[in-house]
């Protein structure tokens, strides 16, 4: 059957790569045909609702009846912030981690169901500012942990070079893996998240609320922690810029992010049926 849905991620995927960033002509004018037949076409991201908005203005993905998965899985919404699904941290987790990074002195943010990077981290490390920026996220830096438990947070992750974090993963996995999803998001970024927080099952959730069997969804990614998201569509497309764990599970490879790769599975797989 055909594609009804399609959920892609953002950074190295749909954008070009860094420092541009930027969605390419092709790519904008391949979402909105695919738009213009009634196809879902869900942006599917680490970053918080408020690093999403300006793609799905420019992608014209814009009406009630569509959505995004925002915070690698931690919610899933409308495009206009209504909440269909959340697989949110419970406080105690957040505390619990925030303590372990002050101890060891690790960079480290957690992010609230508003868009807001809350730290307790005074030096505020580099990578954490370039999130808050590249997220358009407000960042408040809090005297202490308490002082933010009313909120409700999407996720936790630790920003230090990639050589840190490969130091620190294994000793986080260890300690949260088995009840937690801990995912290394980017090179620098190291997330704690609900155990059902990923991709894959908040592709499940907004396909089950809109009806949609697996064979009518596809996914297309680049990274780790789209994985799931493969797991749970019909159909995985791997860039061709992808990590080779991602080409690996693919069942097609289409061109890299800097040549529309977006654009081109788009073409192959639902506009030029």
């Amino acid at each position: 059957m055909a594609i009804k849905l399609a959920a892609i991620d953002i950074d190295n995927t749909l954008l070009t790569s860094a420092p541009e960033r930027k969605l390419t002509t092709e790519n904008i004018q391949s979402i909105q045909q695919a738009l213009q037949l009634g196809i879902k076409i869900v942006l599917c991201s680490a970053r918080p609702l408020a690093g999403v908005k300006r793609f799905l203005k420019q992608t014209g993905i814009t009406s009630n009846d569509q959505y995004v998965i925002v915070d690698n899985g931690s919610l899933v919404q409308t495009v206009t912030g209504k909440t269909l699904a959340t697989h949110t941290l419970a406080q105690q987790t957040v505390s619990q981690l925030a303590q372990l990074c002050q101890q060891n002195h690790w960079h480290y943010n957690a992010i609230d169901s508003t868009s807001t990077m809350c730290t307790t981290d005074m030096r505020v490390g580099f990578y954490t500012v370039q999130l808050a920026a590249k997220y358009q996220a407000p960042l408040q830096v809090f005297d202490h942990i308490a002082d933010f438990s009313q909120r409700t947070f999407a996720k936790f992750g630790i920003t230090e070079s990639p050589e840190i974090l490969d130091q620190i993963e294994p000793e986080i996995q260890q300690k949260f893996g088995s009840s937690y999803y801990v995912v290394r998001s980017r090179p620098f970024l190291l997330e704690v998240l609900d155990q059902d927080a990923n991709k894959g099952q908040a592709l499940t959730d907004l396909a089950q609320n809109l009806g949609l069997k697996k064979h009518e969804t596809m996914a297309i990614g680049d990274e780790i922690n789209d994985l799931p998201m493969f797991e749970a569509a019909g159909l995985g497309v791997s860039m061709g810029n992808g990590v080779p764990a991602v080409k690996k599970a693919a069942d097609h490879i289409t061109d890299d992010n800097d040549h529309s790769g977006v654009g081109k599975a788009l073409h192959k797989f639902i506009l030029d049926l």
